[in-house]
């Protein structure tokens, strides 16, 4: 009989639980407001290994991290987790799953605002315009590249650069920051040229944050300080001076919330880099990268404390990248070993040729490099058999003409892939590939109508949800 009281009274408190209003911004009290501010975080790439892998290395590399290095978003009301297959194959691109997460249709791979038949689809962006909201777009990289093209362009091939970015210039999407501009080589066009055919159409064009932040009455198109460069800086390799995502989104939320009159504004912020860095399987890069993304939803968070029964926010990812693994082997992990990285794989491959440019090329000057860059011998104690292997790498890779491993978006040195790799598996990380992966991918939601995502079980799910949450429908 107590056993069965016991039971009874805890029963009765779970149910308590769901049924008191949560405490904290956007919980239901009373009859609930819409959604009149809306962040939408998309991690390009970011798989729930990921996310567990960040805080395992916060943890133990970044040990004045409040919270024991927990990301700002991981203990979200909902916390849960989507599909992302496209229209034509169970693993995703980019333009299809941003698609999926913009308008709330599945499409083929390649394919952008538009559904497997190429009819246009209108985006979650586009919807809010329409109910007389403000509306900007955020990435670290070019602005017409396939997740935030998603937002405002309608096409059947992601390549089409130069018709994208005419679509953002022509249309109504208030702010835009971005490292630069993608244009088609046939074109002869540079981003430059395109900075200016923004000029011409009315828009605020700078390479500023600040001034950015500040602009009025103007729509902008903020770019960063060196528009040769397709992406921000990795967080490994930047100086002080460097901009970031971080950086973006606080201009984006200064000027929406300045600009914006009585209905509000939404905000999509890209974490691109993410999706680089695991095309590398470059972990310490990764997690660097996911850091920035959950500083850049801070400020969302600092946002909502302000506007706490308006505010709605979303964090999710496109697709998983690289199948990354964590403790796969002898059920531990060595995150420690992982704070001795100082540059990416992407950098340390410059580092490298640098080398040879230089006539640096013995065996002992490479050892320098990789005890400088990743804490090998210094630090990190190597298996015979991984110098082995290192040694190997460097008599037939480096010395003769310099063989490179060839990802979608670098072309890195074998000697630094191999280095970087061996170091992950010091750590007890380990990767499947190079490439997309059909796994799911994490779904966290917090502020006004965040019980409505309780069902959100596809990417396409996502963007209707929102729009039920601004109180409209996106069909």
């Amino acid at each position: 009989m107590k056993y069965l009281s016991l039971r009874r009274v805890i029963v009765a408190l779970a149910l308590l639980m769901i049924l008191v209003p949560t405490i904290g911004f956007g919980a239901p009290r009373g009859r609930q407001q819409n959604a009149k501010y809306v962040f939408y975080f998309i991690g390009d790439g970011l798989g729930l290994n990921h996310l567990l892998g960040t805080e395992l290395y916060n943890a133990k590399v970044h040990p004045e991290m409040a919270d024991e290095g927990r990301l700002s978003f991981t203990r979200f009301p909902i916390h849960s987790f989507v599909t992302t297959h496209s229209a034509s194959s169970l693993v995703t691109d980019s333009a299809a799953a941003a698609t999926a997460l913009a308008c709330g249709v599945k499409t083929n791979n390649g394919s952008l605002g538009v559904d497997a038949e190429g009819v246009a689809k209108k985006s979650i962006t586009e919807l809010a315009k329409e109910q007389g909201m403000l509306v900007g777009l955020c990435s670290n990289v070019a602005i017409n590249h396939a997740t935030p093209s998603a937002f405002y362009a309608h096409c059947k091939k992601r390549s089409e650069y130069n018709y994208i970015i005419d679509r953002l210039i022509e249309g109504n999407v208030d702010f835009v920051a971005s490292s630069t501009i993608l244009s088609r080589s046939k074109s002869g066009l540079k981003a430059a040229d395109i900075a200016e055919q923004a000029r011409t159409a009315g828009m605020e064009v700078v390479q500023s944050a600040d001034i950015a932040a500040g602009v009025r009455g103007k729509r902008v198109m903020l770019l960063s300080d060196s528009l040769s460069r397709k992406a921000l800086r990795f967080a490994t390799d930047r100086t002080a001076t460097d901009p970031t995502i971080v950086d973006y989104t606080r201009a984006a939320i200064r000027y929406l919330e300045r600009e914006a009159g009585r209905d509000g504004f939404m905000l999509m912020v890209e974490g691109g880099h993410i999706d680089y860095a695991c095309h590398d399987n470059d972990a310490v890069t990764t997690f660097e990268e996911i850091n920035d993304f959950s500083r850049s939803v801070a400020l969302a968070l600092e946002f909502a404390e302000r506007h706490p029964e308006q505010t709605l926010i979303v964090v999710t990812a496109d697709h998983e990248t690289g199948g990354m693994a964590v403790g796969y082997s002898k059920y531990k992990m060595n995150m420690e070993r992982l704070a001795f990285q100082r540059t990416s794989q992407e950098q340390l491959t410059s580092k490298m040729q640098h080398m040879r440019e230089s006539g640096r090329v013995s065996w002992e000057d490479m050892e320098q490099l990789l005890r400088e860059y990743l804490g090998f011998w210094s630090h990190v104690t190597l298996r015979k058999k991984d110098e082995a292997t290192l040694r190997r790498t460097f008599r037939e890779n480096f010395l003769p003409e310099g063989d490179k491993v060839v990802g979608l978006y670098t072309s890195n040195e074998k000697m630094a892939v191999e280095a970087v790799r061996i170091l992950n598996k010091r750590a007890y990380v380990n990767w499947i590939g190079m490439s997309h992966t059909g796994a799911h991918v994490p779904l966290f939601v917090k502020g006004v109508g965040y019980e409505r995502f309780l069902e959100c079980f596809d990417n396409t799910d996502i963007p209707k949800k929102i729009a039920e949450a601004m109180g409209c429908s996106l069909k």
